[in-house]
């Protein structure tokens, strides 16, 4: 999946890329807004950003996840070869201690990421406060980017493409 940024500076000016590229079957599922007063978007029934999309949540979730789940395993295997407690305590130990500490570590990564702006947002995010809307369009092929661009390039002059991602995904 590839993501296109675009930036323009008003609300009249994103109601009519959503309004076109939904027409051009670019679905509101594909189409994410952020601007600095998601009110202001959320009145005019724009597919806003939401606190997933605007934060590090999922990306430090996952990371945090798979770090617990590393250290969890290895922490049952330690105690199931240590038996502190004289009682054999196996491969349960192993699966308990994974489980937990897997929580633990989408918990806290979580904690950590929902306090950091999404990474992919940020060189943007200094516009975005200036007061201008940065629009998402997510494509899965060449023919919907193309659509895109026909649409943009023709249409919205007023709106400047701000950037693109090629393989973007919100996990990393």
């Amino acid at each position: 999946m590839q993501r296109l940024y675009y930036l323009t500076d008003s609300v009249s000016s994103v109601l009519s890329i959503s309004r076109d590229l939904d027409e051009a079957g670019i679905g509101d599922n594909r189409l994410h807004v952020m601007g600095q007063s998601n009110a202001v978007l959320n009145q005019a029934h724009v597919h806003t950003t939401t606190p997933l999309e605007e934060t590090d949540l999922m990306p430090f979730g996952f990371t945090g996840a798979l770090a617990g789940l590393a250290l969890g395993a290895l922490f049952g295997f330690l105690l199931a070869i240590m038996d502190p407690w004289t009682m054999e305590l196996g491969g349960s130990a192993v699966l308990v201690g994974a489980a937990f500490f897997a929580c633990f570590g989408a918990w806290l990564g979580g904690i950590i990421g929902i306090s950091r702006c999404n990474h992919h947002l940020r060189p943007y995010v200094d516009q975005v406060r200036s007061g201008h809307y940065l629009v998402m369009v997510d494509v899965d092929n060449e023919v919907q980017e193309n659509r895109v661009h026909q649409i943009m390039d023709g249409r919205h002059t007023e709106a400047s493409e701000a950037g693109r991602e090629e393989h973007f995904s919100p996990l990393f």
